[in-house]
């Protein structure tokens, strides 16, 4: 198997669960991906309340920034890899 993460399942994992963290957990953030599991569990859960918007309102705007950095190449797999 080839050393490095598949950039294509970065972004399908960003696209469809990527509120989740897991392109983070893919690319070997684990604490900001748990930061954003945590902020979007908080955000359905108190969305009944207006502070769950802002947490996913938060999210949201992250998902956005790690897209771009990711299709930037500034956003890489935290083990120094490139993607293939």
């Amino acid at each position: 198997m080839e050393k490095g993460k598949l950039l294509w399942l970065t972004i399908v994992l960003w696209l469809f669960v990527g509120s989740l963290g897991a392109h983070r957990f893919y690319i070997g953030y684990n604490k900001s991906a748990i930061t954003m599991l945590v902020l979007t569990i908080l955000g359905w859960l108190t969305a009944v309340f207006a502070i769950g918007f802002v947490f996913l309102l938060v999210v949201g705007i992250w998902l956005i920034v790690d897209l771009i950095m990711i299709l930037t190449g500034k956003l890489k797999p935290a083990d120094g890899s490139e993607y293939v």
